[in-house]
């Protein structure tokens, strides 16, 4: 049995499944975002995130009460902290100079810039209209802006003309310092504009070991975005298992994403890498030092393999197991409005519940609760996930999603 630290927050699914599994846990929980500090609960100790020094006292009081053996952050606001927290216990963690490249776009970026082959698009740090132009004067539109260190699409604008461009900046920069108060307290705000890298996104996953030799997942996962169904929002509309792509691309963005971990000097650490194939071949969006959104699920379902179960070997520096023993399908859906107004509720909520395929619902927004754009700074609506073994049913339920399953709004 190992005592196992989670950096940051948890949720109920990796509590649970590290006690079915015969492990003990500590959540070390972020002050700054906890409700009720002051309050006691099992297996929780709320620690000072805005310094090292006392979170170190924090944790060297847990280590006092039963050594831990190993640490997990599933979150990317406290993957460098966790980092820093690895190397003061002296346990199996990435680099804090990794991490650091991890949670930062223009550190990584750098990094990819000097790899023995082209990874990554051109890009720049913004802090004004004037940086703004002079970039775009020496690039090609369409442009992408996009905070360097915020996730899950949060203020990433496309802009196909130097005036949307303009628009685009100045109402993200109204908004930045909202947004960050709310999903990354703590964190500087930055803005990078960048290539717009023309073609389809894919992720894989990865767990990079000890000696810094990632091991790539063979299973790559194919993306849509709004933008691809017809949405003016860059969020992830649909994550898919298996891709259609054909085996040797799928081996090139294997090969470029175990590039990119090298690159950043990864070790001990999950990876998830997001990867646009253009035209000159793969290229790399981002690399996180975690695994993906809802890979748990997809590649438990898909492949039959267990991605808690390699994140705590390898925390613990054991033996890792990424072998795919099937190839089901499987679908993950986020639900945005397709423009801003007041929730009211999904469109055909009670035949999308009855689909045979139909393997989780979570309905995040309340009714009444205003929703918009992740280009705005709003999160998801809705999550679906689909699985069937049979694929014709599958695809007949993911059609049926795609066509009469919608967000309702009001203005």
């Amino acid at each position: 049995m190992a005592h196992i630290l989670i950096v940051g927050k948890s949720f109920s699914g990796l509590k649970n499944y590290l006690i079915d599994n015969g492990h003990s846990f500590t959540v070390l929980q972020d002050m700054r975002t906890t409700k009720f500090p002051d309050k006691k609960f099992k297996n929780r100790v709320v620690a000072d995130f805005g310094s090292y020094e006392n979170l170190f006292k924090s944790v060297d009081n847990i280590q006092q009460e039963r050594p831990i053996d190993g640490l997990l952050t599933t979150y990317e606001n406290y993957i460098l902290d966790a980092a820093h927290i690895a190397k003061h216990l002296g346990l199996p963690g990435i680099s804090t100079e990794a991490a650091a490249a991890c949670t930062d776009k223009e550190r990584m970026r750098n990094l990819f810039a000097i790899s023995p082959t082209k990874i990554s698009p051109d890009f720049a740090v913004v802090t004004s209209e004037v940086d703004v132009e002079v970039f775009a004067n020496n690039h090609q539109f369409p442009l992408i802006i996009k905070p360097a260190n915020l996730s899950k699409s949060l203020l990433v604008t496309k802009s196909s003309s130097l005036d949307e461009l303009s628009q685009n900046y100045t109402k993200t920069i109204q908004q930045i310092n909202a947004v960050y108060q709310k999903y990354a307290p703590g964190q500087q705000p930055k803005l990078l504009i960048e290539e717009f890298l023309e073609g389809p996104i894919f992720s894989v996953d990865a767990f990079v070991d000890a000696n810094g030799e990632p091991h790539i997942l063979e299973n790559v996962v194919d993306y849509q975005t709004g933008y691809d169904i017809g949405y003016d929002d860059n969020f992830h509309y649909s994550r898919l298992l298996p891709s259609r792509l054909s085996s040797d691309k799928i081996e090139a963005i294997r090969k470029t994403a175990k590039a990119g971990c090298r690159a950043l000097g990864m070790t001990s650490s999950s990876a998830h890498i997001e990867i646009i194939y253009t035209t000159n071949g793969p290229r790399i969006v981002e690399i996180g030092a975690r695994n993906g959104g809802y890979r748990e699920r997809m590649h438990w379902l898909a492949n039959g393999i267990d991605i808690t179960k390699n994140a705590i070997a390898l925390s613990l520096n054991r033996p890792l197991d990424i072998r795919s023993l099937k190839d089901d399908p499987v679908g993950v859906f986020e639900l945005f409005p397709k423009t801003p107004g007041i929730f009211e509720g999904l469109a055909n909520e009670k035949e999308l519940r009855q689909l045979p395929s139909l393997h989780y619902l979570s309905i995040k927004a309340k009714p009444g609760q205003f929703v918009g754009k992740a280009g705005d700074g709003y999160k998801m609506c809705a999550v679906v996930i689909l699985h069937n073994s049979n694929q014709q049913q599958f695809e007949k339920d993911t059609r049926y999603l795609r066509e009469h399953v919608a967000i309702k709004v009001s203005q």
